[in-house]
């Protein structure tokens, strides 16, 4: 005979027995539901940065109208990708809070009964060999159970209270953000592709010429607010390293200084460490390289727009000795970038498949850096 039928039988067990068919859940196989949602999330996140990759091939390769639209539309994948991973990985958040609530509401229930069994007042009343004998123990086994029934009440609840939540919010959740994939709509219809009245405008990339690759690597190619754009590449989100491809010229970004300081960029890249590379995210879940400067200089006070590493590095002021929150770019044009955070140690959101983390400053070269604050 169980734990559960054992108590069903005594006094007022009948409640007590009914709490235990409320937390009689699998918290193990709910928690094997959100590994796999994680899962899920990753792998498309994999795939969303290999696509990619060689859109930023194609980036290179190709200029023109006809090329900028494509690029235009393949950001979609990234922009639905940003809340499909979001989605899942806040689900399977809300399935790990119920799971362990169910855990410790399931542990708390089953010790109590254990205590029950194991009282002297029930053993007594257990063991009455009369009607009589059993009458007489009978209220003080009833005063067992029903201590234990009020005490066991409130894990109950909590434990119930996280399921419905759980329930609730990925509901919600889902219906919130329902649309997914569903935003890239089909390709045939854009104006990259050829059809009646529409530009078909692909034409193949020159060549950089090398007095302006010089020019660039010498003195970064950039300036303040008012600059005007540079001769760094421009373009298209984060390569396959992680950081911003290169196609048409890059453009100055306008920027308020504001009070933000070197100090503050530092503290809010900080504050996403962790964090998943998602291509084309600029916060608050996940990031990419240049997403991730977007959201520091933004929640610094500086107020800038959301561009490229080429497009921030034709903004910023050109500094050669860096300084705390001073933004570093990587080969010219630049293709990454990341948030100076001293001696030798920079903030980044890397590639597919890794988050933002402190790293060496190393990479393809010339290193330069660019100060906004």
């Amino acid at each position: 005979m169980s734990v559960r039928e054992e108590i069903a039988k005594l006094p007022g067990g009948a409640s007590l027995a009914a709490l235990v068919d409320k937390v009689n859940g699998r918290p193990a196989d709910i928690r094997d539901v959100a590994i796999r949602w994680r899962g899920l999330a990753g792998k498309v996140n994999e795939h969303i940065g290999s696509l990619r990759s060689a859109v930023v091939d194609v980036d290179d390769n190709w200029e023109g109208e006809s090329a900028n639209a494509f690029d235009v539309y393949m950001r979609n994948y990234s922009k639905a990708n940003t809340t499909f991973h979001g989605a899942l990985l806040t689900c399977a958040g809300l399935l790990d809070t119920a799971a362990t609530a169910l855990e410790e509401a399931k542990s708390k229930v089953n010790t109590l009964c254990g205590n029950v069994l194991a009282d002297h007042r029930v053993t007594v009343y257990r063991n009455s060999t009369s009607e009589a004998e059993r009458k007489k123990a009978e209220p003080g086994a009833l005063a067992a159970v029903n201590g234990a029934l009020s005490t066991a009440g409130e894990p109950v609840s909590s434990a119930d209270e996280a399921v419905s939540k759980a329930m609730k919010e990925i509901k919600k959740t889902i219906d919130d953000e329902s649309v997914f994939f569903a935003i890239v709509k089909a390709p045939g219809d854009q104006e990259f592709t050829p059809g009646q009245g529409r530009t078909f405008d692909w034409r193949r990339t020159t060549g950089p010429d090398p007095s302006h690759t010089t020019l660039a690597s010498t003195n970064g190619g950039g300036a303040g607010p008012a600059a005007s754009p540079s001769l760094g590449g421009g373009s298209g989100g984060s390569s396959g390293s992680g950081g911003s491809g290169s196609g048409g010229p890059a453009v100055a970004m306008p920027y308020v200084a504001g009070t933000g300081l070197g100090v503050d960029i530092v503290a809010a890249a900080r504050a996403n460490i962790g964090k998943p590379y998602v291509w084309g995210a600029n916060g608050p879940s996940a990031f990419d390289c240049s997403g991730l400067v977007y959201h520091s200089l933004n929640k610094a006070g500086i107020k800038i727009g959301d561009t490229t590493a080429a497009g921030y590095q034709a903004s910023g002021q050109p500094v050669t000795v860096p300084q705390p929150g001073d933004i570093v770019f990587f080969g010219s044009p630049p293709d990454h970038c990341g948030i100076y955070v001293g001696e030798g140690k920079m903030i980044e959101a890397p590639r597919p498949g890794e988050s933002v983390r402190v790293a060496e400053v190393a990479g393809k070269g010339p290193i330069t850096y660019r100060r906004f604050s």
